[in-house]
């Protein structure tokens, strides 16, 4: 019941939130372009200084700027402020129902288990008003007087709290509340600087004073901030769709690009000026360097990744002397009860049941996914790398294996099974790193991991809690415990070996063996 009240209540208020940024962007639009297409009257007219004829809808209208002298007032003034308020506020709803409510797990990364989530929340509340302070507190200084100087000012302190967030926050929650913060500033200039000028100057013209025109500039300043940040904001309402971005380690490098597109496009479609060479290599230079950072790198092999694919392409042991290894993990301690996952609207809906961490799983006494492995003694052996491709399955919001091994070379097949969007991004140290985006059911992906690591770590940034573990070594000599802590090593040469046990919280366990021939050798692994 609560599941399907919160999944409603996401969508009605992403549902409005659209609908009323559509209406404040639009009407923004509208005015900055209607500022720069007005021309002087043909014929002169009292108190016309501008005016532009539309023709829309099978209509045509005249449209004039108007200086207002006192006694002037019209009865009935439409006034453009609700519809930045409604944006602002089902924008800041939504982030809580989105982000806050249920354990806030889109908040964080799921290797990012350092900060409370209360603490997490209160940051994040407290920042919109603090950003909006520095940056009001700036354009009003004396340094604000300064277009270039503020405007340098203003972009440093931005890229220094886009990186801030992107190391505090998940990527994906960084990228929600850096379009939270500007939200935050663009609405703040409508409510607390454009709309009391406005009504100063309306207060004089019915008190029958000349209004104060030096006030109708500066709210225009802020009128032009507001434009400057439209598209990057409008790109970070649609970001969570491309985890390419925000799940990228270079994500505030992509932000910084992203701004600087967006800006130069609204400078270009606004003021209708011809592309000069500064906006045009800006554009061009944000493009390509945004292509290079998002795109995966090709899988052409150096002469070092070709030796290394020759070297594990080399005849298979003779194993007529070889013996099996066979073991329990076992786990000491008390076993944590399941914590549920706040999980998004459409994992709720898929799954149609409760989500729950997986970090630490165990049942009498028995330990499930640890990687066991032999770590040393397999130097000197030469092994094929198989053909068979190991798979790991997206499926209702979740790795299936969570654990698993392959060897170097071998085909690794990522598959998404749930029918809406998840990435697999790898989060490798010695092998190379890919993001791809799965955009479909059933749709499939294929990756080598062409060196020994011990672990690899696979994330969906769409979905932070979901993660899985990949150990890749240059033998087939490994193993993952099932639900009942057991594993096994079989056809193993005999000799003297380093068995080592890997757990994603409780760490790694190693033990010496001498295995003899034909031998079928009992082990244990014990964690505390």
């Amino acid at each position: 019941m609560f599941d399907s009240l919160h999944s409603w209540l996401s969508y009605l208020l992403r549902w409005g939130h659209v609908i009323a940024g559509i209406s404040w962007i639009g009407s923004s639009f509208y005015f900055i372009w209607l500022d720069k297409s007005l021309t002087i009257p043909e014929k002169p007219r009292e108190g016309v200084e501008s005016e532009v004829w539309m023709v829309h809808s099978g209509g045509f209208y005249r449209v004039e700027r108007r200086k207002i002298g006192s006694g002037q007032m019209p009865k009935i003034l439409h006034w453009f402020k609700w519809e930045a308020a409604f944006t602002w506020l089902t924008g800041v709803l939504l982030m809580a129902v989105v982000y806050y409510s249920g354990g806030g797990a889109l908040l964080f990364d799921s290797s990012n288990r350092t900060p409370s989530v209360s603490k997490a929340i209160f940051y994040s509340i407290s920042l919109l008003p603090f950003s909006w302070f520095i940056y009001d507190s700036l354009w009003n200084s004396l340094l604000g007087k300064n277009t270039k100087l503020a405007t340098f000012i203003s972009c440093l302190l931005g890229v220094g709290l886009v990186y801030g967030l992107c190391q505090f926050f998940g990527g994906r929650a960084a990228y929600m509340h850096i379009g939270a913060i500007f939200g935050t500033i663009m609405v703040a200039n409508v409510w607390v600087r454009i709309l009391p000028a406005q009504q100063k100057m309306i207060d004089a013209t019915q008190e029958g004073r000349q209004p104060d025109y030096s006030l109708s500039a500066k709210a225009k300043l802020r009128s032009v901030h507001n434009s400057y940040l439209t598209l990057p904001v409008l790109f970070l309402m649609l970001s969570h769709h491309y985890p390419m971005t925000y799940g990228s380690e270079q994500n505030v490098l992509i932000f910084v690009l992203l701004f600087i597109l967006g800006a130069s496009v609204r400078h270009y479609k606004i003021t209708k000026e011809k592309v000069g060479a500064v906006p045009a290599l800006l554009i061009i230079g944000a493009l390509s360097g945004l292509f290079y950072l998002t795109t995966e790198v090709s899988e052409e092999k150096t002469s070092a990744t070709l030796e290394s694919h020759l070297k594990i392409t080399a005849p298979l042991l003779d194993l007529a002397d070889a013996g099996n290894i066979q073991g329990v993990i076992s786990f000491n301690g008390i076993v944590p009860s399941p914590k549920k996952i706040a999980a998004t609207p459409e994992c709720i809906s898929n799954a149609k049941k409760t989500l729950s961490n997986e970090t630490l799983l165990s049942q009498n006494g028995r330990l499930q996914n640890v990687f066991v492995w032999i770590s040393e003694g397999m130097e000197a052996k030469e092994f094929s790398a198989p053909i068979e491709e190991v798979i790991v399955d997206q499926s209702e919001c979740a790795y299936h294996p969570r654990v698993i091994g392959v060897q170097v070379g071998q085909p690794l097949t990522f598959l998404n099974n749930d029918p809406f969007l998840h990435n697999i991004h790898s989060m490798a140290k010695e092998n190379d790193r890919f993001n791809i985006s799965l955009a479909m059911k059933n749709s499939r992906v294929t990756r080598k991991l062409m060196k020994p690591e011990i672990m690899v770590r696979a994330k969906c940034d769409i979905h932070p809690w979901m993660e899985g573990f990949i150990g890749v070594v240059s033998h087939p000599y490994f193993s993952v415990s099932n639900e009942n802590g057991e594993m096994n090593l079989s056809k193993v040469p005999p000799g003297k070996y380093r068995l080592s046990a890997w757990h994603e919280t409780l760490g790694l366990k190693t033990q010496q063996i001498v295995l003899s021939s034909k031998e079928n050798k009992k082990i244990m692994f014990s964690f505390p």
